[in-house]
This record gives structure tokens, C-alpha cells and sequence, in this order.
């Protein structure tokens, strides 16, 4: 097995775990669920954990940044993999931290604007998933390398 395909289970994984979870929270809260974005109302999780979420979001596209260039545009096919593989987990971790915590808001107030900053954070994680094109890209990968993919 590649690594991409590793680092493809990887995202999948995190992905619908945030989804499962999300789903049976909403299962779980479906009788008694509001929507309002009143601090009072759900103090003192609201405005924290949506804050914090936006926050993992920001530090997650930054140190993904950071770490990606940290890569030499000489070193081998493995040691940029493994570096893309490792900026890439911290960052789907961040985002998946954020979702976990306004579900888990969501879960104990059930009010469901904090559902709306884990879906946010789980469509970023979305889009994130490693392709091979990205891959390419984002390593500057030439001709020989591309075919080890």
C-alpha cells in the first residue's frame, strides 16, 4: 500500500468520524434542539467553543504552512512524503479538535449553532483530502518521482 493511500484512510477516517459523531448527537438531542446564538442561553460554552474553533481553523492552515515549507525541494521522494504526511495530520487533527469540541457543545446544550462551526471545521477537512494531483503540487514532484505515487 502507498502512502498516499495511507495518508487517503487517514483523512477518511477522521472525516466520518466527525460525521458519526455529529450524527448521533443529533440523534441523541433531536427531541430537544434549539438554535440560538444568545451567550446567555448556553453559557459558558457559547462564545468559547465557536472561538475555538475558528481559532483551530486559523492554526491549522498556518502550521500546515509552516511545516510544508520546511521541505527541501531536493530531498528524496520519502522524506517529502513523510513530511507532507506528518503537516498533514497535524493539520486534520486541529480541525478534527475544533469539530469534536462543538459537537461535544452541541451535545451538552443542545443548541444547534454550535453545529455550524463543526460542519465548518468538517468541510475544510473535506477539502483537504490528499489526491495524487495535490500531492504533485504541493511537493513539486517531477517526472520520475510522480510515477512512484
Amino acid at each position: 500500500m502507498t502512502s498516499l493511500k495511507n495518508t487517503q484512510i487517514i483523512h477518511f477516517a477522521l472525516c466520518v468520524a466527525v460525521f458519526l459523531f455529529a450524527t448521533v448527537t443529533i440523534f441523541i438531542n433531536r427531541d430537544e434542539m434549539i438554535f440560538t446564538a444568545d451567550f446567555q442561553e448556553t453559557a459558558p460554552f457559547n462564545p468559547i467553543f465557536p472561538i475555538v474553533s475558528i481559532t483551530t481553523i486559523i492554526t491549522s492552515a498556518i502550521l500546515y504552512k509552516k511545516m510544508m515549507d520546511k521541505i527541501e525541494l531536493n530531498a528524496s521522494l520519502d522524506t517529502k512524503i513523510g513530511l507532507y504526511q506528518s503537516a498533514f495530520i497535524v493539520s486534520m487533527a486541529l480541525l478534527e479538535g475544533g469539530a469534536l469540541l462543538n459537537i461535544v457543545g452541541f451535545l451538552i446544550t443542545s443548541n444547534a449553532f454550535f453545529l455550524i462551526f463543526a460542519g465548518l471545521s468538517l468541510f475544510i477537512m473535506i477539502r483537504k483530502k490528499p489526491t495524487k494531483e495535490k500531492l504533485i503540487t504541493e511537493l513539486n514532484i517531477q517526472y520520475p518521482e510522480t510515477e512512484k505515487l
